[in-house]
């Protein structure tokens, strides 16, 4: 009899650890002292990550979540928004690549996000504001994938603030809204240039227009005269 209960009890552990494996897979928490019927209740809470329609705040405020799950990729492709997506994420070190094709708001996404180092890549096509968006992510190194910035119509004054160690960034696509680098003063060269290259040409214009691009002093000191004068030559405010 007290092999069959010690066998119960094993088997029970056992079923305990899985339900916590998922738990913790689908970025969700547990303690010590929850019962059985707290877990599964905490799974039953868990949304269908293949089936939700947005990134609204799904992550936000988990502070024991290290990466973002692999099964959330595929899912990324039905979102729209990625508000607050993992705001506050203070344990995340990693982001894979996130197929957010039709996310058009990403402010605040991963803002906060003090541990994060890199981020394999974000689709931004359609995103039409970036604010916040990576502000205060410290110990972020990369930004592997090149940000599309053609569809921006809100500045980009804090979505690099805070940055202090950020070095690999790439735009694509033509900007044409106020940016400030300055609060990612580690940037390459590379990536300033890659940056530079992305102005839109203001002397082209159909209507005037008057856009200012922040480098900081830190920044600017990399580039030469004539790389800064790309900026100049443009129609952009160098600051």
């Amino acid at each position: 009899m007290r092999e069959e209960f010690q066998q119960i009890i094993n088997r029970l552990n056992w079923i305990r650890g899985r339900m916590e494996e998922y738990i913790y897979d689908k970025g969700g928490e547990t303690e010590d002292c929850q019962t059985l019927m707290d877990y599964t209740n905490a799974i039953c809470s868990i949304p269908d990550l293949g089936n939700i329609r947005n990134g609204y705040e799904v992550f936000a405020g988990n502070t024991v979540l290290e990466k973002i799950p692999e099964c959330l990729a595929d899912a990324t492709q039905n979102f729209t928004s990625m508000y607050k997506f993992a705001m506050g994420c203070t344990a995340l070190k990693s982001v894979p690549r996130l197929y957010t094709d039709n996310v058009t708001n990403s402010v605040y996404a991963f803002n906060g996000c003090t541990a994060l180092q890199e981020i394999d890549g974000l689709i931004t096509n359609a995103a039409t504001t970036l604010g916040e968006c990576f502000h205060n992510c410290s110990s972020l190194v990369a930004i592997h994938n090149p940000l599309n910035v053609s569809s921006l119509t809100s500045q980009m004054d804090s979505t690099f603030t805070g940055c202090s160690n950020l070095e690999y960034l790439r735009f694509s696509g033509t900007l044409r809204v106020d940016t400030w680098l300055s609060g990612a003063p580690k940037l390459t060269v590379e990536s300033l240039l890659s940056v530079i290259d992305s102005l839109a040409d203001l002397n082209q214009e159909a209507v005037p227009i008057t856009k200012k691009i922040t480098f900081g002093a830190r920044n600017k000191a990399k580039l030469s005269a004539a790389q800064l004068a790309l900026v100049t030559d443009k129609g952009w405010i160098l600051g």
